[in-house]
């Protein structure tokens, strides 16, 4: 089990990820087991020393996950990424400096794909990259929002799909619930709020259609890194 995951599934609270599991985490049947058990004490026992003392620890986690994101060398992001707080994603892959997660151990990242600087990955509901994903700079990915509707100012959500070769312009943001197809493309700015047909072209706010992209078969080369990022 991950360092991080162990923590945070006690830690429980605000987040829905404990209804919508990890699929592809790799986890074993006693450690499901464990985890399992660990959240229902949460939701039993909100209020307890034990789970307060859980969710000091993962937002502490959280804290320094941030802290790795400034680290300018690759792999030792990579590392620390993967072994410490459970980000699935190969070795043929790269996240670029400052990025910030929610639930780092939600978030799958496929082979030949980049994340770029200064990225939010938000793995509490499940977040799902495919293979050769570009994404710019400073996007925005979401699995959970509030809902507007309740009386409580709740919360909701659910996971994102960027399936592959999906290019993602700088400062976009994906709303909860999204898949994006195969091929697609998102300009810059754009808030995406509903799915993204498979090789299209979207943008704008929120984001419509602006025309269809050739049907591409590339292999991104992310191991050519742009140094001390």
């Amino acid at each position: 089990m991950h360092l991080c995951a162990g923590f945070f599934g006690l830690a429980g609270g605000t987040s829905a990820h404990s209804k919508i599991r990890r699929p592809q985490c790799g986890y074993l049947a006693g450690e499901w087991m464990i985890e399992q058990k660990i959240e229902q004490f949460a939701r039993r026992h909100p209020t307890s020393a034990l789970t307060i003392l859980m969710r000091g620890l993962r937002d502490l986690l959280f804290f320094f996950a941030t802290l790795t994101g400034y680290i300018p060398i690759h792999i030792i992001r990579f590392v620390l990424y993967r072994s410490v707080f459970g980000v699935d994603i190969p070795r043929d892959s790269t996240i670029y400096w400052r990025c910030r997660f929610f639930d780092p151990y939600g978030v799958h990242i496929g082979h030949n794909s980049i994340v770029g600087n200064d990225a939010f990955l938000d793995g509490r509901n499940g977040l799902y990259i495919g293979n050769n994903v570009s994404i710019a700079a400073q996007v925005l990915i979401l699995t959970m929002e509030h809902d507007l509707s309740s009386p409580t100012f709740g919360v909701m959500g659910g996971p994102v799909f960027i399936e592959d070769r999906v290019y993602i312009g700088s400062r976009v943001t994906i709303l909860p619930n999204v898949r994006v197809g195969v091929g697609a493309v998102v300009a810059s700015g754009a808030v995406v709020t509903k799915n993204v047909e498979p090789w299209t072209v979207v943008g704008g706010v929120p984001a419509k259609f602006i025309k269809r992209r050739p049907v591409l078969n590339y292999v991104l080369d992310a191991s050519t890194r742009a140094l001390f990022q």
